[in-house]
């Protein structure tokens, strides 16, 4: 399986273990079955413990890591003799760890406790964050999701459950976690039959010897199965209006037709910036609709930090300036390479992006920038390379921070001069 490569401790099994566990901390009591995913049924009490991890408040939060880990280590053993692949089983593992430390992670007891220097990740991965690779992994797996599908279902139940990963942090993240959410409900329902996006009407408690009966003698899922059989019905109908509705909406848009208005020439900005694009310090990029100035982030942030260096200073100063004079929306996008970055203040590469995103907008506020526009932050991470991240080289052209100048139509903000 074309994993990302996830680390393990190699921890003993206990299922073999005979000693008496505490009482269940009843996050992972039910143990309910995914018939058609022998994973995520392997998985469901752990995956219970996702959802009840945020409704109550343990006594002992040392006593609920160890069960976990207990339930961890019989998942594992549990998958392994359903001859499941070394490799599914470590990563979904990997998952199913970062998924439940970042349940507690968000819990007022679990920052009070520091659960992040002794969570799951750590005893069983070596790791304090896993929001980076749980997606780095969903992507790969979904070049091929017919060979991982099984997989790929459990991490949409941990997305479907509330886990956010580097989305936690990224500007509008909940809505783009929302909008990777049903890309990959879609990509599993092309892979094989639909699943519920709701997911509880697959999981079920396990079967009683005698289900109990509604009158005519039909047990309740037949009914249930024909009201969802009914509202199926309808909700395709409904579907097919509006679709019948925007395809004639979208055709009369595609009818009209916008006067031609003279844009910017996106080459006075390179002209106001040519000493610092001459000397190395940043580049410019111009598009059909937008501008891109990327400033270097080896030349403006020393190594691992977040502050514009003061020597990058008046080059910052000279870009506001430039910006001053041309209309339109900025948004400033923080890149990293792929070499991670973990610290207390930064867990991330995401992280890191972000902060030297802000404190570049900072900098051009101070610096003079007109703040009477929209100017958006965000930060990737190494998400959006420009280069190899094989070689030093490469690596530093993708540390840098984009400045992106969405052009207005019209004139420049004022006819500009040659710069002295």
């Amino acid at each position: 399986m074309n994993t990302v490569a996830l680390s393990s401790n190699d921890m003993p099994l206990d299922a073999a273990r005979k000693t008496h566990a505490p009482e269940p901390f009843p996050a992972v009591a039910s143990g309910a079955t995914y018939p058609r995913n022998r994973l995520v049924s392997l998985a469901s009490r752990l995956l219970d413990a996702i959802v009840q991890i945020r409704l109550q408040t343990p006594t002992e939060p040392r006593a609920l890591r160890e069960q976990l880990m207990r339930e961890m280590r019989a998942f594992q053993s549990h998958a392994q003799q359903a001859g499941l692949s070394p490799e599914t089983i470590v990563a979904a593992r990997y998952c199913l760890c970062t998924a439940l430390d970042e349940a507690v992670a968000l819990t007022p007891w679990g920052r009070a406790h520091a659960w992040s220097s002794y969570g799951l990740l750590v005893a069983f991965h070596n790791e304090t964050w896993g929001g980076e690779k749980f997606f780095q992994l969903l992507a790969r797996l979904s070049a091929q999701p017919h060979l991982h599908v099984d997989l790929m279902e459990l991490q949409y139940v941990c997305l479907a459950l509330g886990f956010q990963g580097r989305y936690h942090v990224m500007r509008d993240g909940a809505v783009k976690l929302e909008g990777l959410r049903h890309r990959l409900y879609r990509l599993l329902s092309t892979t094989r039959a639909p699943v519920p996006e709701a997911l509880s009407a697959q999981c079920r408690a396990p079967d009683s010897a005698a289900a109990p009966r509604l009158r005519f003698g039909l047990p309740p899922w037949v009914w249930v199965a024909g009201a969802a059989l009914v509202a199926a019905v309808c909700l395709a109908g409904f579907r097919f209006a509006i679709d019948t509705r925007a395809g004639r909406t979208e055709a009369a848009i595609a009818a009209l037709r916008l006067p031609q208005v003279a844009m910017p020439v996106p080459d006075d900005i390179a002209r106001w910036l040519a000493t610092d694009i001459a000397s190395g310090r940043l580049t410019v990029r111009s598009l059909a609709d937008r501008t891109i100035i990327a400033i270097r982030g080896d030349g403006a942030f020393a190594s691992g930090a977040t502050a514009v260096e003061p020597t990058y200073l008046p080059t910052v100063g000279r870009i506001a300036m430039a910006l001053n004079r041309f209309p339109g929306a900025l948004t400033i996008t923080g890149h990293t390479d792929n070499q991670p970055v973990r610290t207390a203040s930064i867990p991330s590469n995401t992280a890191l992006s972000v902060a030297r995103a802000t404190s570049v907008k900072e900098a051009l506020l101070a610096a003079g920038l007109i703040g009477n526009r929209s100017i958006g932050v965000e930060g990737v991470g190494d998400m959006q390379p420009i280069d190899t991240n094989a070689t030093p080289a490469g690596r530093a052209r993708n540390r840098r921070v984009d400045i992106v100048l969405y052009v207005s139509r019209g004139a420049p903000a004022s006819s500009p001069s040659q710069p002295s």
